[in-house]
């Protein structure tokens, strides 16, 4: 074990980690979520599943099937509930941290393992960094996300497992885990396709024993993988056609074609600017490397010295006031872009050395999970490849890459040290100073969000905070609602805001919830405006929403987003009431009223 892990780990191990998690509950409980975006649909979706609704027929949606039907059974086993979500998500949450644990623990040391679970917990599990929520693991803005990235460590854990001990039911739990990850979403799946052919090479490489056996674990693996859909296929071929099951199963594999032409994937994955943003890239792996070799300097200057203890916890307190001192001139968000170079070069280099290793089961045992772990982290960055960040998706996509570079500061440089010159115990130190510096200024950047967040909307087991702009005129338009609809009123929001529909348990009886550029994309909008004109709802609901981020003009006004929908509104249904603003026309929050003529 490295210097100084065992006295430390006393300090933040399992039971101070379980303190910490219950204090980030108690501070957060009902701030995590937008009221308006994303988590709205999180709801409604499991919601009309639970009461009989088939997905993908009476229900457009471009993803695959495990987290709604997962999330349908949990609102049929306990009560349609905002609280039921958070419950489980805060239940999954601390699983994802319990096998981030074990990773960690196996391959580094437990101060390690503890440091790195301390980053999820408080740089990802209840992050709020920007003005919407939704972007942490308590409301996820899509389920598939968190329930893949959670089959996805559980998948490489069971092959760390299987590459260590050659064991048929690892091989099978990591070939279950990966066939459940094929049900949520491509940019989950990818990542974990990658991991396992890596893996799979490790295998075949990790011996003279792996010459027989290794095919016939692979084998079990494969098989493994194919059980959960084929399974999903067989259940939902109970309420679809075949054809639409298949459909559904492809997820958004079927939508690549739309991505090329999407100027919010391509933003948001760097390619609108690809060289200013590979500079920005370098630029903050150099400030990074800059960092580490600081670190290595102290340690080799001070390491040997008579009081290098009273040296080390000095350091420590000046790299960690230097560096909240510095304020703006830290640019802590702007780091994340170094993430990918990291997981790269990470990747790479612990691959090299298990396959120039497998002579010794111990250093093959230590470095494969960090191989595995860097390939998934730098994978799963491919949706930001030239503009990774903490913020927004990184809460899943970045996370995985951040507690690697955390691993590689605070336990393999420590390390490495040791063994080349007895030291290693103040580079920790640095590292530790650094790690905390960070966790306090996100912290403080989620908590002046939090602050913000002071209004409830929705009824005792659905109520969540957000701030007096939204929340009084949305908290108006739920009780106007409840007051006039009969039980059968069906309503539609528009262009988002499937959370009104789910607090009033009114159905929406068109297969859209979404109408968005993406979906205008995906689906077609004269396509959505044909399926509007069928249903045809009693009630519309205009909710004002950002759409900027769409690079597109506002809902309704621009023939990219919506406006021959927004035109057949205007000409089918009445104006009633308005709260706030008039909605999309750029003066703020507002929801207007509108019931069907006639």
């Amino acid at each position: 074990m490295p210097a100084g892990g065992r006295g430390l780990e006393g300090w933040i191990g399992p039971a101070a980690l379980a303190v910490v998690f219950v204090a980030l509950v108690g501070w957060s409980w009902g701030k995590w979520a937008d009221v308006v975006i994303d988590f709205g649909a999180e709801l409604y979706l499991p919601w009309r599943l639970s009461l009989g609704d088939a997905l993908y027929s009476d229900i457009a949606y471009r993803h695959g099937p495990l987290s709604p039907h997962l999330n349908a059974l949990l609102f049929r086993i306990s009560t349609p509930s905002v609280e039921t979500l958070v419950w489980a998500n805060l239940t999954i949450l601390a699983g994802l941290g319990v096998l981030v644990h074990r990773i960690f623990r196996t391959c580094c040391d437990r101060l390690t393992a503890a440091v790195v679970c301390l980053v999820l917990l408080t740089m990802f599990g209840f992050a709020h960094y920007v003005g919407i929520g939704n972007y942490n693991y308590v409301t996820p803005y899509q389920h598939s996300q968190t329930h893949g990235l959670l089959l996805c460590v559980a998948m490489i854990l069971a092959l760390c497992e299987l590459l260590r001990r050659k064991s048929l039911g690892w091989a099978i739990v990591a070939g279950l885990c990966f066939g459940l990850v094929m049900l949520t979403k491509l940019e989950i799946q990818v990542p974990a396709s990658g991991t396992a052919l890596l893996a799979g090479l490790l295998l075949l490489a990790s011996g003279p024993r792996a010459d027989r056996g290794s095919p016939r674990l692979a084998g079990v693996f494969v098989a493994a993988a194919l059980v959960p859909p084929w399974a999903a296929f067989g259940l939902l071929c109970t309420q679809l056609s075949p054809g639409v099951a298949l459909d559904g199963l492809l997820g958004n594999w079927r939508y690549l074609g739309t991505l090329p032409a999407d100027g919010f994937y391509l933003g948001g994955a760097g390619f609108d600017d690809p060289l200013g943003n590979g500079l920005l890239a370098v630029a903050a792996f150099l400030a990074l490397a800059l960092f580490a070799a600081l670190s290595v300097a102290l340690d080799r200057g001070l390491a040997r010295s008579a009081h290098a203890g009273a040296w080390k916890l000095a350091v420590a307190a000046c790299v960690y006031l230097g560096l909240l001192g510095a304020g703006a001139g830290i640019p802590w968000f702007g780091a994340a872009r170094a993430l990918p170079l990291v997981a790269a070069l990470a990747a790479v280099g612990f691959t090299w050395s298990c396959l120039g290793e497998r002579g010794s089961s111990k250093r093959f045992s230590q470095h494969a999970p960090l191989a595995l772990w860097s390939l998934f982290s730098l994978l799963l960055l491919g949706k930001m490849l030239l503009r990774a960040r903490f913020e927004h998706y990184g809460f899943v996509l970045a996370m995985p890459a951040t507690l690697l570079l955390v691993a590689l500061l605070v336990g393999v440089l420590p390390v490495h040290l040791r063994r080349r010159s007895g030291g290693g115990q103040v580079a920790r130190a640095v590292a530790l100073a650094g790690v905390l510096a960070a966790i306090t200024f996100f912290l403080a950047r989620t908590d002046a969000q939090y602050q913000r967040k002071t209004v409830a909307v929705g009824g005792r087991n659905d109520a969540l905070l957000t701030d007096p702009v939204r929340g009084h005129p949305l908290q108006a338009v739920l009780d106007e609602l409840e007051a006039q609809l009969p039980p059968e009123a069906t309503l539609v929001s528009l262009p988002e805001g499937a959370a009104i529909n789910f607090w009033l348990r009114r159905a929406n009886p068109s297969r859209y919830y979404l109408y968005l550029p993406a979906e205008f994309s995906a689906f077609g909008e004269e396509v959505m405006l044909d399926d509007l004109r069928a249903s045809a709802p009693d009630w519309v609901v205009l909710v004002d929403r950002p759409h900027e981020e769409f690079g597109v003009g506002p809902f309704g006004r621009d023939p990219r987003n919506g406006q021959q929908i927004m035109d057949w509104v205007h000409d089918h249904y009445d104006p009633v009431q308005r709260f706030g603003s008039e909605p999309f026309a750029g003066r703020g929050f507002g929801i207007a009223l509108l019931r069907k003529a006639g």
